[in-house]
């Protein structure tokens, strides 16, 4: 018989010079110290449960929509396509969600999907009082919103700060899920700075905290709080395919949700700064080409007309490795520390440009309104022909790997088509123009500009050859070719 040799459990750590290092095993405990140590754990959950379950509040909502009215259908000797009118008819729709009591001048911190065109919100607290709250105002581009009640005896939040929350640390859920008022549930911190693009808007600041944490339907607007009954967090989704919880729900930050908050509460609107660029992730490719040790930082892809980034000089290429200090290594991390500070603020970015990193100072701005934002989203890299349908950008170094170009390659890159001659033409995304003839017009193209005079030069309600590269990236080939719209009058 062969006698098993048990060791005892010990962590042996082997350091990069070679050494070893023995910890000592940790001693075993008995069932009464186990049971001990969970008893503490579980006051612990339970005595945050007491201090912040009055702080949370449940929110519901109603809202008349009128419904147009079918008629009766008429008797058989009319025409069978004639109905009798009827009046449109009215019906009411009720919502539910929770809320956060974040001081005794009773203003509620919630979700502004919770509220949205709400003729009327009422609050209940976790001791059955009931309440009509107030609309304060409400911010699309976070997904926040404030209400306010007058009441007295309320309760408000203990703020924690989110900037602080780590992957793995314990949390709670606190709201109103399924209309079971004062619900907690616990779990873990599983992620954060998550981006999920579920606000259709492309000024969205979206930096969600993810937890394991049971959310369900009606925890929107609800508390994510910390082990010491910290807010550090403002429940807001859930990942799911059933319209439940599925293992993993998503908050707003508390750093961000305050602002948002006491922007509101102070100016009746939220005044958020704005830098003026367009935004994307770093490959692995990129990080090697700008000379990164590894993928990190922001890729500025557009500097936007007339904005506080192009007074700073920053430019389309440039990699912003951190704000103020602080490292930014997604997009959204990058919108979410800029959404943070006000117009006239000023912010030092550091940079890698050329192989080198550098300190930008810049002032931001105010957000612009959507249709100022449009005009100035046309870079000057950038045009747009509607008589073709086509728009074209330089190959700048951003673009050229998004499309698998060459950087500062001739020509300019077709990157939208929509209806119009190009399209007919056979244009694709892609596609890059090199030079254009018409009758004794023949001009190559080198960039952006020579693109925009080439096409003044051409006789309207007549086709023109356009020499175009496509590039195979699987075959890894470029075929030449002419393409001929006909050119709108």
């Amino acid at each position: 018989m062969h006698r098993k040799t048990i060791f005892p459990i010990a962590l042996i750590i082997i350091t990069l010079a070679g050494s070893v290092v023995t910890v000592a095993p940790v001693a075993a405990l008995s069932d009464d110290q186990a049971i001990a140590q969970l008893k503490t754990f579980n006051q612990a959950f339970t005595a945050i449960a007491q201090r912040v379950t009055p702080s949370v509040v449940t929110v519901t909502t109603k809202q008349v929509v009128e419904t147009q009215g079918r008629g009766r259908q008429a008797p058989d000797f009319i025409h069978p396509f004639w109905q009798f009118p009827q009046r449109d008819q009215e019906r009411e729709r009720s919502g539910l969600g929770s809320g956060i009591v974040m001081n005794r001048d009773g203003y509620i911190l919630t979700n502004n999907h919770v509220i949205d065109n709400a003729d009327e919100i009422t609050v209940v607290m976790s001791d059955n009082r009931e309440y009509i709250a107030e609309l304060i105002g409400k911010d699309e581009l976070t997904d926040v919103a404030v209400i306010k009640i007058s009441a007295e005896d309320l309760q408000p939040v203990t703020t924690g700060n989110s900037d602080d929350v780590k992957i793995g640390e314990w949390v709670l859920a606190i709201g109103a899920p399924l209309e079971l008022r004062s619900t907690v549930t616990s779990g873990i911190v599983s992620a954060i700075g998550r981006s999920l693009n579920i606000i259709p808007n492309q000024l969205a600041v979206e930096n969600f905290i993810q937890t394991d944490a049971a959310i369900n339907p009606g925890n929107s607007g609800g508390a994510l709080v910390n082990l010491d009954g910290e807010l550090v967090g403002v429940n807001t989704a859930i990942a799911t395919r059933n319209s439940g919880f599925v293992g993993y729900g998503f908050a707003i930050p508390i750093n961000l949700a305050r602002k948002v908050m006491d922007d509101i509460v102070a100016h009746g609107e939220v005044q958020r700064g704005y830098l003026g660029v367009s935004l994307q992730s770093v490959t692995a490719r990129q990080a090697d080409a700008f000379g990164l040790d590894r993928p990190r930082g922001v890729l500025i892809d557009q500097v936007l007309g007339d904005t506080p980034a192009e007074r700073a000089d920053i430019r389309s290429g440039d990699i912003i490795l951190e704000v103020d200090g602080q490292e930014v290594d997604r997009p959204n991390a990058l919108q979410s520390a800029i959404a943070r500070k006000h117009p006239g603020d000023s912010i030092i970015l550091r940079v890698r440009r050329d192989a080198r990193n550098m300190n930008i100072d810049v002032t931001l701005g105010a957000l612009p309104e959507q249709a100022d934002l449009a005009r100035r989203s046309q870079p000057t890299g950038s045009a747009t022909e509607d008589g073709l349908g086509l728009t074209v950008h330089d190959i700048t170094p951003a673009i050229a790997e998004s499309f698998g170009l060459d950087a500062g390659g001739e020509g300019v890159v077709v990157v939208e088509v929509t209806r119009g001659p190009g399209r007919d033409a056979g244009f694709r995304k892609g596609d890059v123009i090199l030079s254009v003839r018409q009758g004794a017009v023949d001009l190559r193209i080198q960039g952006v500009e020579d693109f925009r005079e080439a096409f003044q030069a051409l006789e309207r309600g007549r086709a023109a050859a356009f020499s175009v590269m496509r590039r195979n990236p699987r075959r890894g080939t470029d075929r030449y070719m002419f393409l001929t719209p006909r050119i709108a009058d």
